[in-house]
């Protein structure tokens, strides 16, 4: 008699996970005057599901509002949350030689 049981196959191992996006300061100040939840957690190098739980505790690192059913974070507070200038500055200024 048979005990019932099937062999399956063998799994393949899962690909490795993809590297995280390296934000740049351009890239988060094109983000406009607020961004997503999801955008803003993904800048700050931390999962989505983590962000929505430390926004149902209040406990987000940086500022929010509430749209309607959405969250939306300034990118001011965002850039300064990371250390980062508001505004671009001028590299050079003066003419050169």
């Amino acid at each position: 008699m048979r005990s019932g049981r099937t062999r399956r196959a063998p799994v393949a191992p899962a690909a490795p996970a993809a590297a995280p996006r390296a934000w740049t300061v351009e890239q988060i100040r094109a983000l406009g005057t607020s961004t997503d939840l999801a955008t803003a957690a993904s800048v700050l190098g931390m999962s989505r599901s983590a962000a929505y739980k430390l926004i149902r505790r209040d406990a987000f690192p940086v500022p929010h509002f509430r749209a309607g059913a959405r969250y939306r974070i300034p990118t001011a507070p965002l850039l300064a949350a990371l250390h980062l200038p508001d505004t671009p500055t001028a590299q050079n200024s003066e003419p050169g030689p």
